[in-house]
């Protein structure tokens, strides 16, 4: 029985509460706690005219460009782990998606200075480079030189950025939202606290006591959480650290289908148009596979994936 107070809401009811032309960032770091379940179903629901900030998030970039869902983005990220994210290519090449390129810590700063509630952050990051002189759909509003009042050396400053939905993957997270995750969380506390709402996806749902009695694990109080949807295997072909670790056969699947218009609108067919729901689609992934995937107590990733070696270069896992 869910609580008065709860934030739980299902992943369709969460998906419905992002409009046409929403500037969405997305959570997550190469293959690591993207949130793929609620792009796909952002696909399935026909979302359009996305706008797209993030650092590092390509994975979702990648898939919504291959759906023709986001018109404009600014992240720090466009290869994948196969080489080149080539829907995200062919889209820039032909015209139909705008970009801004940041350095990762050039877009998180933008973030940091969202989050703290000031209007921009001086940096030295960017200055000097094609990352400064270009600008595209945010010129005028990227980054400016200015002379430091104090020392009346030349530095940067960027404008505070600001989402209207953050979509943030985690480990765990209770109903009233406090979120936890392991391992390296990249710049998914700042984005969160920059954004005007925000939507998390967790592994799991825990109890409160839980969360408090492992309280060195949470990344985010409820306070900033509007509401959370339960996605186990919410990252999926990515993963999760001591969850699940990432599919790399999925992956390249995704990658050698962006490769051709004609291929990838097979891939969407098959793999999400062609699944009702994200319960279809991991029926269809196969649980034997998914299994496979899980991660190994003591590392945190799936020793069948990456092999018995990666036992040698990892530590406990924070869940051992």
């Amino acid at each position: 029985m869910l609580r008065n107070d709860s934030k739980l809401i299902s992943l369709e009811e969460a998906v419905a509460l992002i409009p046409d032309g929403a500037n969405c960032s997305f959570s997550g770091f190469s293959e690591t706690n993207n949130p793929m379940s609620f792009v796909r179903q952002m696909i399935r629901a026909g979302k359009k005219h996305l706008e797209v900030s993030g650092m590092g998030d390509a994975q979702s970039v990648e898939l919504l460009c291959g759906a023709k869902a986001d018109d404009l983005v600014r992240v720090s990220n466009y290869m994948a782990r196969n080489g080149r994210c080539p829907n995200f290519s062919r889209c820039v090449e032909n015209g139909t998606l705008q970009t801004e390129d940041y350095s990762h810590f050039g877009i998180t700063n933008r973030f940091f200075a969202a989050a703290m509630g000031i209007p921009f952050m001086p940096v030295k990051v960017m200055i000097g480079s094609d990352m400064s002189h270009i600008q595209r759909i945010d010129a005028g509003t990227k980054i400016m030189e200015i002379e430091d009042p104090f020392s009346g050396e030349r530095c940067g400053i960027m404008p505070a950025l600001s989402p209207d939905f953050a979509i943030i993957q985690v480990a765990r997270a209770d109903e009233l939202g406090n979120c936890q995750l392991y391992g390296i969380t990249s710049s998914i506390e700042i984005i969160a606290r920059a954004a005007k709402h925000v939507i998390v996806t967790a592994e799991e749902i825990v109890s409160t006591d839980e969360i408090r009695r492992t309280n060195q694990y949470t990344i985010l109080p409820s306070f900033f959480v509007d509401h959370v949807v339960h996605c186990p295997f919410g990252a999926y072909p990515g993963g999760v650290y001591t969850y699940y670790d990432y599919d790399l056969e999925h992956l390249a699947l995704i990658t050698r289908s962006g490769k051709k218009p004609e291929t990838m609108q097979q891939y969407l067919d098959e793999w999400i148009y062609g699944t009702a729901d994200e319960t279809a689609f991991f029926e269809k992934v196969g649980i034997q596979r998914l299994m496979a995937l899980r991660a190994d107590p003591y590392s945190g990733v799936s020793l069948q994936n990456r092999g018995y070696y990666c036992l040698l270069y990892t530590s406990p896992s924070p869940r051992d």
